[in-house]
């Protein structure tokens, strides 16, 4: 174990006045079963989900360098929030290492968070970070650093990539992510953004580099369409952004239009279904109060007030659900437990499908380009939907077929 996942030295506790202790939750609650982790304690032996709040929001605003001393607080809203919820069946272990410490500097709280996020995945763990603004992400992509071609997936009102004068990293964090750590990013998944938010080019810059775009219209009338991304994703980000004001508080970016709150838990269970996540984060909660107190929100009551807290603690427990759903159905070399559909296009193109005979998941195998002196035809298995076969039955090349392999011809 490394000095940092031992000693946990980058990190402090919620103040017990603000968090209950475990004993003073009902026995079926998330808060009575979390294991709290302090510099005195270890962590769990066995492959946990670990929660990490965080207090740095310092690149969330153009107009503020520093937090407001009530922003500090969103971790402990959420945490709140989500101890009071039952901890579901066959769910997996929970820990819980508290707040970190901001650094001095925004880089400093990134550094410190890329070596916690692969001292974590390295013990077999999950980390979800809850709390501080989206630009915190690229300290969690940090960690991925050194493990091969990685996949992201985020859930934003917004795409991120703007290029114009006088933005706040907040609105180009993504083409920030690109441009400073590209060597292990593979694919960029964007969903739920609104097109009103986006700048002129943004959509076709994300095109040039085959990224994935799910809008927000597309999205709503097809929510399935987006499990196959998030299926593909080792790290997902959960922006408040994403959901509408009328089912938020809190929340600088959001807007009129956007996701439902249970649309936003039900994306966040594809997530954890997802048997390749090894990394999420909820984000972009601005409470406009102080800290919470054992008499409101931590007494279960579900106060409109604090919305946007009870929505990523939500989001969290469905991820926590879907974890504790996963059916082991990643395809593998002959397996009995799937169905190959194997179909021709025009133009000498053949499709191979699979099916999981287990949760009716889809796959689609997609020929990669042979490499300069190799004679061996290399294929990679992508998750794909349903309306993927439909498509493909119908002649047409699945969307996802061709950005994976043009993203290997790059």
């Amino acid at each position: 174990m490394s000095a940092a996942a031992g000693n946990l030295d980058f990190f402090v506790q919620p103040d017990p006045g603000k968090i209950q202790g475990s004993g003073e939750y009902p026995s079926h609650a998330l808060g009575a079963s979390i294991l709290r982790l302090t510099a005195r304690k270890e962590l769990p032996s066995s492959p946990s989900v670990i929660l990490i709040g965080l207090d740095d929001f310092r690149q969330s605003s153009e107009s503020l360098d520093t937090p407001l001393r009530s922003w500090e607080a969103a971790a402990d809203w959420i945490r709140a929030a989500l101890y009071t919820l039952p901890y579901g069946k066959q769910f997996p272990s929970v820990a819980d290492l508290g707040n970190m410490i901001p650094g001095r500097s925004f880089e400093d709280t990134l550094t410190a968070m890329a070596q916690v996020s692969s001292d974590l995945r390295e013990l077999g763990h999950i980390p979800v970070w809850m709390g501080g603004s989206l630009p915190l992400l690229r300290g969690i992509f940090k960690g991925f650093k050194g493990n091969g071609p990685t996949d992201v997936s985020v859930v934003s009102s917004r795409t991120h990539f703007k290029t114009g004068p006088g933005l706040s990293p907040y609105e180009f964090v993504l083409r920030s992510l690109v441009e400073y750590d590209s060597l292990h990013l593979f694919n960029l998944s964007c969903l739920a953004g609104q097109g009103h938010y986006q700048e002129a080019g943004e959509p076709e810059l994300l095109e040039q580099m085959r990224f994935e775009q799910l809008r927000l219209g597309p999205l709503r009338q097809h929510p399935d369409w987006a499990e196959p991304l998030l299926r593909s994703s080792a790290f997902t980000v959960f922006s408040l952004s994403s959901v509408r004001w009328s089912d938020t508080d809190g929340n600088l970016y959001s807007g009129p239009n956007g996701l439902f709150a249970h649309e936003f838990c039900q994306l966040s269970h594809y997530a954890g279904a997802n048997e390749l996540l090894k990394a999420a984060f909820f984000c972009d909660y601005f409470p406009s109060d102080s800290p919470p107190s054992p008499t409101t929100e931590l007494s279960g009551t579900q106060t409109q007030s604090h919305a946007g807290a009870h929505v990523l603690a939500q989001g969290i427990w469905y991820l926590l659900e879907g974890i504790s759903q996963r059916c082991d159905d990643t395809p593998r070399i002959n397996s009995r437990n799937y169905t190959r559909y194997t179909m021709a296009l025009p133009g000498e193109h053949e499709l191979i499908f699979v099916k999981s005979q287990k949760s009716g998941r889809w796959w689609i195998e997609v020929t990669l380009p042979v490499p300069a002196g190799s004679r061996k035809e290399r294929s990679l298995l992508v998750p794909c939907t349903y309306d993927d076969y439909l498509k493909a039955t119908s002649g047409e090349l699945p969307d996802r077929w061709w950005r994976i392999h043009q993203k290997y011809l790059q």
